[in-house]
């Protein structure tokens, strides 16, 4: 048996080490992370992983938007139905001022009173706000909701200015000293239920948004973890079988360089 100086089995065994060295280093980090993808280990996984991250931000961001935008229309629904029990009182105080039993007093008061409630119709339309945007002002005609992930306005988009506008004494011809004061109060109620009635319409639709994006982001966090999440228990057993490459390489290297020594004898 010779002993040669340059030992080409010390440098198959540092190979190995080295490569077993490479795969634990490479397992505890995949392990510490929880992911298997990265753009030098599989180019076009990471770049799906990357727009699904993408879908998945935008539809919870959309979840958000929409939750936000059913606040609102229940902030502008308390408002409208205030407004209502004031119409409500205000037919009532219409009915009972055209009885022929009472004095001018009496109408004055009554007068008085229906004054008041205007008054109050109108702070309620001026005051009623969601995050400092006044809803029955008449004032913002176009309020747009963002309830998907993309950009794409007619499908990720919804108005809903339509279930708003002024509510304004005013604007509902709610004034005692016209002669057709009852019907321009049933008038006011009937535009204001209509108005209260597509805010729910509304809400539903965005409550129904709100579900199919919790299932969309819900399949897409589940594809997304099927391209990028580390199997543990398969990646810990390799790990583990690379550990013990690592040490074998490791004892049979000193083995190797002790071989070589045994050539300094001959000296």
């Amino acid at each position: 048996m010779g002993f040669e100086i340059n030992d080409i089995g010390s440098s198959i065994l540092l190979d190995s080490l080295a490569i077993a060295s490479k795969e634990v280093e490479a397992s505890l980090v995949k392990i510490s992370h929880g992911k298997q993808t990265s753009a030098m280990e599989n180019a076009a996984n990471l770049m799906i992983s990357e727009e699904m991250e993408t879908q998945r931000r935008g539809s919870l961001q959309a979840i958000e938007n929409a939750q936000n935008g059913m606040n609102m229309l229940s902030t502008a629904e308390s408002g409208l139905s205030s407004v209502n029990d004031n119409l409500q009182k205000i037919r009532e105080l219409a009915v009972q001022r055209e009885n022929g039993t009472l004095n001018e007093n009496d109408r004055a008061a009554i007068d008085s009173e229906i004054d008041a409630l205007a008054d109050e119709i109108d702070r309620v339309s001026q005051s009623t706000a969601y995050n400092k945007i006044t809803l029955l002002d008449g004032s913002n005609d176009d309020i747009t909701l963002q309830i998907g992930a993309n950009s794409e306005e007619e499908t990720n988009s919804v108005n809903i200015s339509d279930s708003l506008g002024s509510v304004s004494s005013n604007n509902l011809k709610a004034d005692k000293n016209n002669p057709d004061f009852l019907d321009k109060i049933d008038n006011a109620l009937s535009g204001i239920n209509s108005k209260r009635a597509t805010i729910g319409a509304m809400s539903n639709r965005l409550e129904s948004a709100v579900n199919s994006l919790f299932v969309q982001n819900h399949n897409i966090t589940a594809s997304q973890s099927r391209i990028i999440d580390v199997d543990i228990a398969a990646e810990v057993s390799k790990l583990t079988q690379n550990q013990i490459l690592q040490q074998a390489s490791t004892s049979l290297f000193a083995q190797a360089n002790q071989s070589a020594s045994f050539a300094m004898s001959l000296l």
